[in-house]
């Protein structure tokens, strides 16, 4: 009797056993898939864009207008849009010449317009999107620009004042003065670079643009 309660006794010893061990690597699967998941999703949310550490500044020989009603009266187009994709995410055109030498180089931005202040009467007054032309351009992480211009901002709404080229496309023109933030001046309304002197060009230009068009 003694020896069968032993044996009993040892069956009810493995069985815990068993369960412990079990629950154990159970416990231990749990937290490694809780850790895994986290460190996914972390690393999702956190995962920055590559940074453009070179850009390369090209001179241009390209028409700048100082006054808000010279360029109003010279453009075709002026929209309050902003670009649906990030910089990197566009379409980056660079061409060249036999030799390997640059030929030119854009980009391809698509916006989306809240709002048309100026068309020419071919443009239809109901259209929202459109691709339009930036003075800039990306080859790896190596970013071109012409006169410094700097990029549109994903989702910054901004007027954009426009040109069609022969190809009948439209391109943003006045380099960095030919588009202003509806959320006023920021460290991407001009290039790091900029002089006191060309801040104040750019915000008292700003200030005549947001007061023509009723913006303020």
């Amino acid at each position: 009797m003694v020896l069968k309660e032993e044996v009993k006794s040892n069956r009810e010893d493995e069985v815990m056993s068993f369960f412990k061990k079990k629950y154990v690597l159970v416990s231990i699967l749990f937290i490694l898939a809780i850790s895994a998941s986290a460190i996914a999703y972390v690393n999702g949310q956190s995962k920055p864009d590559v940074p453009i550490h070179n850009v390369v500044n090209l001179s241009a020989n390209s028409l700048t207008f100082h006054e808000i009603d010279k360029l109003d009266a010279f453009v075709e187009l002026i929209v309050i849009g902003y670009a649906t994709e990030d910089f990197r995410d566009r379409e980056h055109v660079i061409t060249a010449f036999d030799d390997g030498t640059m030929q030119s180089f854009h980009t391809n931005t698509n916006i989306k317009i809240d709002k048309i202040l100026k068309k020419p009467d071919d443009f239809p007054s109901d259209q929202n999107e459109l691709t339009i032309i930036e003075p800039v351009s990306l080859e790896g992480d190596v970013k071109y620009t012409a006169n410094d211009y700097v990029e549109l901002q994903k989702g910054d709404k901004s007027v954009l004042f426009l040109m069609k080229n022969t190809f009948g496309d439209y391109g943003l023109i006045n380099d960095n003065l030919g588009k202003f933030s509806l959320e006023g001046i920021s460290q991407y309304s001009v290039p790091q670079s900029s002089t006191v002197e060309e801040l104040s060009e750019y915000e008292t230009f700003r200030d005549s643009v947001m007061e023509k068009y009723h913006l303020n």
